[in-house]
């Protein structure tokens, strides 16, 4: 993960704001300890899955105390198995210890990201197919997120709803004249994907100049109608799409699939920070 200007003022704010929420500076238990013990701790994975969020553990403890020094063992995106030491962080233990939750609260959301986006990457690799998460994402963490799928492969649907045109169900019952409302949105030169839900919907959107058909919650029988219909516009599919099934959803003409299970529906990996 490269780590610029913006992406590294966003962890500096993510932290500050957890360690301010953890109250650290009034960690009264914590503060009984001396600051001259001096420790190592290890943090262990409990379970198998796949480590991100070591740029929010070093900001963790670089703002608890810069004279924390973190050696990691394994980087970002790389599997870790069960019972696997991750870092060591050394000095003084009343700092680690004030930093301890934070940190693994970072870690364990992120990791639990990364590895259910590989979970389902894994499912349909070789098909040609952009796994795509979406916005449903932990408030105040999508940018987090987002860089725990990016970096095994999984793409952004759109970070913000700046930037694509995403016209689904609720906006087209209010919209007069769809075809009006395409022609207005090519003025912003962003990808335009609109939702069909039937397939009529498929075949008169695939008449019209769009970047994406959605089809959301279609049933395999009408995903294979579909993609025998809009030949010339890709198409993305959506809507209870699980570990278990996906493969039935990844068909060839199929280009994108959307999961917002990825980011809502995860189940934070078991650690601990341990003081040796």
């Amino acid at each position: 993960m490269y780590i610029n200007a913006r992406i590294r003022k966003i962890i500096f704010e993510h932290v500050s704001s957890a360690l301010k929420e953890d109250c650290v500076k009034e960690d009264i238990t914590s503060n009984l300890i001396s600051p001259k013990k001096r420790g190592v701790g290890k943090i262990i994975f409990r379970e198998p899955g796949i480590l991100f969020g070591t740029h929010w553990v070093n900001e963790v403890f670089r703002q608890i105390d810069p004279k924390v020094k973190i050696k990691w063992r394994i980087k970002d995106g790389k599997p870790v198995k069960k019972s696997q030491v991750i870092c060591e962080i050394i000095g003084s233990i009343k700092s680690i210890l004030k930093g301890e939750r934070t940190s693994l609260n970072f870690l364990q959301t992120l990791s639990s990201t990364s590895t259910l986006a590989k979970q389902f990457l894994n499912k349909i690799k070789n098909k040609n197919i952009s796994l795509l998460h979406t916005r449903k994402t932990i408030p105040g963490l999508r940018f987090a997120q987002n860089f725990a799928c990016t970096e095994i492969g999984c793409s952004a649907h759109r970070l913000t709803l700046s930037e694509s045109i995403l016209i689904k169900e609720n906006h087209i019952k209010v919209i007069d004249d769809l075809s009006d409302i395409i022609e207005k949105a090519k003025k912003f030169k962003v990808p335009i994907i609109v939702e069909a839900r039937t397939i009529k919907d498929v075949k008169n959107l695939s008449k019209l100049k769009i970047n994406r058909i959605l089809l959301d919650n279609f049933s395999i029988s009408n995903l294979k109608k579909s993609l025998k219909i809009a030949k010339s516009i890709p198409i993305e599919v959506s809507g209870n799409i699980t570990l278990r099934n996906i493969s039935s959803y990844a068909l060839k003409g199929v280009s994108h699939m959307s999961i917002g299970s990825l980011t809502k529906n995860i189940c934070a990996i078991d650690m601990s920070l341990l003081i040796q």
